[in-house]
């Protein structure tokens, strides 16, 4: 079955951080940061079934404006030029200086969609806990139904037995815990940090 997998970079990063950084934060923790590979990652979430085969990967985030965090932004425009280069599809979206993303969740909704309109995908993983794109899923099923196709779908999230609030996820979804050794298994060892205005990059 061709399997897309959409991710909500803010959210999965939120989510991880909300289980797993210790507070306060300390330097040096991995869930201080969007430190997940997202090839590995979504490439174990499609492998939980040997009927699916991943056929693309679609990165969804917002970047700050560098005059409101110079560091948040230098680290997503590295980590979107990586992800760009391994052939992933990337939509960069904006931050507002009250920290709230703007065109992200449109921008994958409408990809979705799309997508199944044009019949590109049997599987869609939406790697996100979000449930304002509950609508999109409800739309693509009607979509597939008048197409005579069955799809199915997953949501995917961060999840801890002793620590989550709760175990749902988007609507009309099939919901996939990603459990914290599974994410941890899917660690980026790259570095993305930008280096300091004027000065050396010091150590994570």
């Amino acid at each position: 079955m061709k399997t897309i997998v959409l991710v909500d970079g803010q959210n999965l990063y939120h989510l991880a951080r909300e289980l797993w950084a210790p507070t306060p934060h300390i330097g040096g923790s991995p869930y201080g940061y969007p430190c997940y590979d997202v090839e590995k990652l979504a490439d174990a979430l499609v492998k939980k079934d040997t009927q699916r085969t991943l056929s693309e990967i679609r990165f969804y985030t917002g970047v700050p404006d560098p005059k409101e965090n110079y560091f948040w932004h230098g680290f997503w425009n590295n980590k979107l030029r990586y992800l760009t280069g391994r052939g992933i599809h990337v939509y960069r979206g904006r931050i507002n200086p009250g920290g709230q993303e703007k065109g992200v969740d449109v921008s994958l909704a409408i990809d979705l969609i799309r997508l199944t309109y044009e019949h590109a995908y049997d599987v869609a993983i939406i790697v996100s806990q979000d449930w304002d794109f509950g609508p999109a899923i409800a739309l693509a099923k009607r979509i597939a139904k008048d197409q005579k196709r069955y799809l199915q779908f997953f949501s995917a999230f961060p999840y801890d037995t002793n620590l989550s609030r709760t175990r749902r996820g988007i609507p009309g979804t099939t919901w996939i815990h990603i459990e914290r050794t599974l994410y941890d298994s899917c660690f980026d060892q790259t570095d993305y940090r930008p280096m300091p205005k004027g000065g050396k990059q010091g150590s994570r």
